[in-house]
């Protein structure tokens, strides 16, 4: 029977933070994280599964680096105050806070290893775990351990070995039931070498806590996260009004999965890479849709509960026919003592557009006191003479005077390999005929626009997307119609209709 030797760690140990080994502040002497993340999106046939990770990182041991590096040894400076202080002999330093391409290092404070032997990864494996499909014994830890020669400009050299080793396991959006089935709640044992013994392993067990899931039915019981009162568009976006006070509400973050105390959960609207596909990834680069109003980096809204099942978004800050999505984020830290804990994300989203609506706009544009038939379709608001609908549909304010849709113009464009308008009747470039008007972006209710060609004002054809003679652009904010270089017509009129889909 093998003996082995088990952590046993105190509150007298230095304070908890999810920093890593090499960082510029923290202090730590030891630390054991594990950590989980799992992304989900909400859509009209369903929750989708969009990946996740599995993973855990350890350390024994700390450096504090101070940002100046070279590949020489260099003295105290005006852009490096206390110069070279640390060599690192053996590893190498990848923390971002770094930035560093050495060996020779600024550094503040080293920290040896007490338990773990550093560059021993063929050691470290996970031994035992809960009833799942993850594999015991599982190894592939990847060593980040490093050996730092520290005071070099003081007679008080030293080595001091630093341990440090990170184990992550990946599962695309295919894989939901390889993560379900590998990442469940229980207890968790690791082994790593021992400083204390060549022979006896250093043991370390963490206890892993039950974690927020995407919506699902199980048993004909709804379980899991799920955005509520969402309805979506027929591209799979959920409608939002952007002049409206819009609650925005889930639920399955109940107390018996989140802790109060323990999580936070925050609240934010990102755009995406790609506006019209509603799967699109996040532009995390991107300012956010909300909030904007001068957050550094990636902002959100932290809620001030983690069991909140709602939020309030405030009217005026996204504008109409901007699409994104809604990312609830659960940040979770559990300990199981003060030096291991598990830190967990789950992230909920779900694609939203934001719609124009006529009776929205028209109460935000109002004063007070508006009658509901000034407020209706057929009323002339500012009294211009164009309908409040119409201005509406066609991109004026109904409530300016000075507002009014502007004319449809008939315009000749160049368009190459078009016959139609040239002078000499040859084959090269040509002049078409282009005549475009303006939409509303997303409106509801929502619209349909069609232009119409005549010769004579008597007889009106649709210009339908299947005509050869014509070239028809029907885009989000602009319906265009040109005329092809198969178009006999040399003139003739033009006319748009908008009517109110069913």
């Amino acid at each position: 029977m093998q003996t082995t030797q088990k952590l046993l760690l105190t509150a007298a140990t230095l304070g908890l933070t999810a920093s890593s080994a090499y960082s510029q502040t923290s202090p730590l002497v030891f630390q054991f994280r594990a950590d989980s993340n799992a992304n989900y999106r909400q859509l009209p046939t369903g929750t989708i599964f969009e990946g996740g990770t599995f993973g855990v990182t350890v350390f024994d041991g700390n450096a504090i680096f101070v940002g100046c590096s070279s590949d020489e040894f260099f003295r105290p400076s005006l852009f490096c105050p206390i110069g070279a202080t640390g060599k690192v002999v053996t590893g190498t330093v990848i923390d971002p806070e770094v930035n560093g391409d050495g060996p020779f290092y600024s550094i503040t404070e080293v920290r040896a290893a007490q338990l773990l032997e550093p560059f021993k990864p063929q050691t470290a494996r996970l031994v035992a775990a809960p009833p799942s499909l993850l594999p015991r014994p599982l190894p592939g830890f990847v060593d980040r351990s490093l050996s730092i020669f520290y005071n070099l400009q003081t007679n008080a050299v030293r080595l001091f070995p630093i341990s440090s080793y990170k184990l992550e396991r990946g599962y695309i959006a295919s894989e939901r039931s390889r993560f379900d089935g590998e990442v469940v709640p229980g207890s968790y044992t690791y082994n790593f070498s021992s400083l204390r013994s060549s022979v006896i392993p250093q043991v370390i067990e963490i206890n892993q806590f039950p974690m927020i899931d995407g919506f699902r039915k199980v048993n004909r019981i709804d379980r899991g996260f799920k955005f509520r009162n969402a309805v979506f568009d027929e591209d799979g976006f959920a409608l939002l009004d952007p002049e409206e006070i819009n609650t925005l509400a889930w639920s399955g973050n109940s107390s018996d999965i989140i802790s109060a105390n323990a999580d936070d959960l925050f609240l934010s609207i990102k755009r995406l890479i790609n506006p019209n596909d509603p799967l699109s990834a996040p532009d995390l680069i991107a300012d956010t849709l909300f909030p904007n109003f001068g957050s550094d980096g990636d902002p959100r809204i932290l809620l001030p509960s983690p069991l909140d099942t709602s939020f309030i978004l405030p009217p005026g800050f996204v504008n109409p026919g901007e699409t994104g999505v809604l990312d609830i984020e659960f940040v979770i830290n559990r300990l199981t003592s003060p030096v291991i804990f598990e830190s967990a994300t789950r992230r909920f989203r779900i694609p939203i557009r934001m719609i124009d609506s006529f009776a929205s706009s028209m109460r935000s544009n109002t004063p007070p006191g508006t009658t509901e038939q000034q407020l209706s379709a057929d009323f002339d608001f500012d009294g211009d003479g164009v309908s409040n609908f119409n201005e509406w549909a066609f991109g004026s304010d109904p409530t300016q005077k000075a507002s009014v849709p502007s004319s449809p113009a008939v315009r000749k464009v160049s368009t190459s390999g078009a016959v139609l308008f040239s002078a000499s009747g040859g084959t090269g470039t040509a002049d078409a005929l282009e005549y475009k008007v303006p939409k509303v972006k997303n409106p509801i209710p929502r619209l349909k626009y069609s232009i119409e060609y005549s010769q004579d004002m008597d007889k009106w054809d649709v210009i339908k997307s299947d005509d050869p003679a014509w070239i028809l652009v029907d885009s989000l904010g602009e319906l265009k119609a040109t005329s092809s270089a198969t178009n006999p017509r040399t003139g003739g009129f033009f006319r748009t209709k908008v009517e109110v889909a069913n």
